[in-house]
């Protein structure tokens, strides 16, 4: 049952935050830092124009942004850490914008140099081949000059540049909109309980509930808070994907799904590979649907019934448990792998873990820049899915973990790094650890259940929820393409159709509420990262499939996937790592895992 009022967040024990202190013991520490930074970019302007003069030059260049994108990063990612468990510290979101302003600052005062290093040219290849200091660059140029059509002049790309601080400052907007302004109505459960509802990543906790009212009302509530805001989340949603495709057009994309999947290299074609591959199998879901119906006895099943738990008791799973669970899940993939995880998630203070006012929706896992470690939010309840989360985060801070050892920071830019490469690291940890807990047969019958389950939540989200979702941005993307107007009546619109076709006749909708689900998503302030999910998982799946099945190097080839990917088109890092994603299978196979787990649960359930 949840609790009535979280702790504040003074009040939350040291053991379950994370180490905020190893960055900087003070906020004093941290702005003589961020002066010395702020004086400190102009050694990168000095560079202007002189790129060109040999690979020495170069090396010192990268040397020198490197350098500096750390400091910049460690400055925000400490201001980030204090905003993101605690909204309502003013300080801390002070600083935060003018981490934000230096961020934008550094992009701003580099701008000059990919026009100058791509009008260098095809001498940058030779350069790269006869420097041993420049070989980790060889993928950067390579990318580089594969994307000379789409960068422009200096001068634009310096402008780009600056217009990125009041572009971040739109999904400012929407968190405190979402995150500090939002409120919703108790919930009231089949006694006449009441229960506050609360800010989620997910479906909010009431929606977990085995009582029905509870859920209902929860639904209501949520769906309804947002419905209140609809307009000006509307309006603030709009005025951000403008901005991507006026960006789009000025660097000459055809679409903004273009724009934002060449950097990475990866072809527009697995966007609709995955959606035809979503509507080809929509009809497993409408078995699942009618599956949970039978086993939770409602004449109808709808929407606030898709989370309902099938075991009368879910799990109790404390974090060390979970953490222990994840690394035996883990295990083969080595002693030193494991060993990560174990110190990450307990004497390292990696995870900030515990439940506090104020603290952001979701879950994530920081880029592991320099000496500023893959760092790991999440509100942990103690539940299966929370369990779940700590796997999925993991699996992204071992990728970052690698990531930072053996490539220089320059890809660790979130501008280019590939989302559905990065979510198969996260997924492939869960599948993992639901292998394990399968394969050992841990628990009872219900435990197994709950595992299953778990599973289903899983896999509803990506293979549902969010290739709907990337239907949905690529209708809004459209009409922005078009001219054509857009309002919140319209997006409401756009979201209740789309879901109508996914629900068919097995689920009776409440399409009023259903509606405005697209603002209940700040994965789509980053266009199409949504549809990434579901090529991550699908690739996890094969993935861990490889693992347990003793494939040959199975191991080392992940391992070496995770080190190398950020320096790789996705396509050649999933083969690295075993898997063909050019090729429908992998994605197909990943429905055929749902189809696979509804029926153990009809098995186990009956």
């Amino acid at each position: 049952m949840e609790t009535a009022r979280l702790v504040k967040r003074n009040e939350v024990k040291v053991e379950s935050t994370w180490d905020q202190e190893r960055l900087y013991p003070s906020w004093d520490a941290w702005q003589v830092d961020f002066d010395r930074a702020v004086s400190g970019l102009s050694e990168l302007s000095e560079f202007t124009g002189k790129l060109n003069q040999g690979p020495q030059r170069l090396r010192n260049w990268f040397d020198t942004f490197n350098k500096y994108y750390h400091q910049v990063y460690k400055l925000w990612k400490y201001t980030h850490m204090a905003v993101i468990v605690d909204n309502k510290d003013e300080k801390a979101k002070g600083h935060h914008n003018q981490a934000n302003s230096l961020y934008a600052k550094f992009f701003t005062v580099t701008a000059f140099a990919i026009p100058e290093l791509q009008e260098i040219g095809a001498e940058l290849f030779e350069w790269v081949g006869r420097d041993p200091g420049l070989a980790d660059y060889k993928h950067y140029v390579d990318n580089l000059i594969r994307l000379e059509a789409y960068v422009r002049s200096a001068e634009v790309e310096e402008i780009l540049g600056m217009i990125d601080s009041p572009i971040t400052s739109v999904y400012l907007t929407y968190s405190e909109l979402t995150n500090s302004d939002i409120t919703f109505i108790d919930a009231v459960d089949s006694e006449g309980n009441s229960h506050p509802v609360r800010q989620s990543s997910g479906p909010p906790s009431g929606l977990l509930s085995p009582d029905r009212e509870y859920r209902r009302t929860t639904w209501e509530s949520y769906s309804d808070s947002y419905l209140a805001m609809q307009n000006t989340l509307a309006s603030n949603y709009i005025a951000m994907n403008q901005y991507y495709q006026m960006e789009a057009n000025i660097r000459g994309y055809d679409s903004v799904l273009e724009m934002r999947l060449t950097p990475s290299n990866l072809p527009v074609e697995v966007f609709h590979n995955l959606v035809d591959n979503f509507k080809k199998h929509l009809y497993i879901f409408h078995r699942y649907w009618e599956v949970k119906r039978k086993i939770i006895k409602v004449k109808q099943i709808h929407p606030y019934d898709i989370w309902a738990p099938i075991v009368d008791q879910t799990p109790v799973i404390p974090y060390h448990q979970a953490v222990d669970w994840i690394c035996k899940a883990l295990a083969p993939l080595g002693d030193d792998y494991v060993g990560i995880i174990s110190r990450g998630c307990h004497e390292d203070h990696w995870v900030d873990y515990a439940p506090n006012e104020g603290k952001s929706q979701g879950a994530a896992s920081a880029l592991a820049i320099g000496d500023v470690p893959p760092y790991i939010y999440l509100t942990y309840q103690d539940d299966i899915n929370s369990f779940s989360t700590l796997a999925h985060e993991t699996g992204h801070s071992l990728q970052h973990h690698y990531q930072n050892q053996h490539l220089p920071f320059i890809y660790s830019d979130f501008r280019t790094l590939s989302s559905a490469v990065a979510e198969t690291a996260s997924n492939f940890h869960q599948a993992m650890t639901r292998q394990y807990l399968q394969t050992e047969k841990h628990g009872d019958r219900l435990f197994q259940i709950a595992i299953l389950d778990e599973a289903l939540h899983n896999l509803h989200r990506y293979l549902f929820i969010m290739p709907t979702l990337s239907r949905f941005e690529y209708e809004v993307f459209d009409r922005l393409a078009k001219d054509e107007p857009l309002n919140a009546s319209i997006l409401n619109s756009i979201m209740v159709d789309l879901f109508s076709e996914g629900y068919g006749d097995t689920l009776e909708d409440d399409p009023q509420r259903t509606a405005i689900t697209w603002a209940q998503f700040p994965h789509l302030y980053t266009p199409f990262y949504t549809f990434q999910y579901a090529v991550g998982i699908s690739a996890a799946l094969a993935l861990a499939d490889g693992i347990y099945s003793s494939k040959p190097d199975a191991a080392d080839d992940y391992i070496e996937f995770l080190k190398r990917s950020a320096a790789m088109y996705p396509m050649d890092a999933w083969k690295l790592a075993g898997v063909d994603m050019s090729r429908p299978e992998p994605i197909e196979r990943a429905f055929a895992v749902l189809s696979n787990i509804i029926d153990q649960l009809e098995i186990l359930a009956t």
